[in-house]
């Protein structure tokens, strides 16, 4: 067979190959971290999959969130045109052009800001940004584990135990200067 005899298949690396590659992956030696990713594999995979859906979404709400401010502005644009002179020929009309301008960008992005579908759509670009913060997050933190390194979540629980420990160490303090102070007082007496 030649190669102008396989016009319809593509060129590239098959997925058996693939697949061959990822099985002699999985065969080195089980040690380092290499084995450690190769042993939660699925759990990556999943929250690749997972990250590759919250990118979608959010692509999706931020192209619906320009969309309307692109339509806000192409109404300002409008309006200005619609409000400005004629002609701009003295100082006077230069003036009027810039208010018409200021008040047409006004009226077109305050009711954009204020309209309900705005609030929807802003709110949904919000939460897919937490959302894809999030997944980053959670796959950052099983690199950690894998690497033996504190992940977030621990260095938090670190940094409330010692604010604990010093608010602990502040009280037992004022109590200490409350009894020295009590035991001179009766020394004194």
């Amino acid at each position: 067979m030649t190669q102008n005899d396989n016009k319809g298949s593509q060129p590239g690396i098959s997925p058996d190959a693939i697949y061959n590659f990822w099985t002699n992956v999985l065969k080195l030696p089980t040690i380092g971290p290499m084995y450690a990713f190769s042993k939660d594999f699925g759990e990556y995979a999943k929250d690749y999959v997972n990250l590759g859906k919250v990118m979608a979404d959010l692509k999706t709400h931020n192209d619906n969130y320009w969309a309307l401010v692109t339509a806000a502005f192409a109404k300002a644009t409008t309006g200005t045109s619609e409000r400005a002179p004629k002609q701009l020929v003295t100082k006077e009309d230069f003036e009027n052009y810039r208010r018409g301008a200021i008040e047409a960008f006004e009226d077109a992005f305050t009711g954009l800001f204020a309209s309900p579908e705005f609030s929807v759509v802003y709110g949904k670009v919000f939460s897919s940004q937490l959302d894809f913060s999030k997944a980053l997050q959670s796959i950052a933190e099983k690199n950690f584990k894998v690497l033996n390194l504190p992940a977030r979540g621990e260095i938090d629980e670190v940094l409330k135990d010692i604010h604990e420990l010093r608010k602990s160490v502040r009280e037992m303090k004022k109590e200490i200067e409350v009894l020295k102070n009590d035991q001179t007082r009766r020394i004194a007496t």
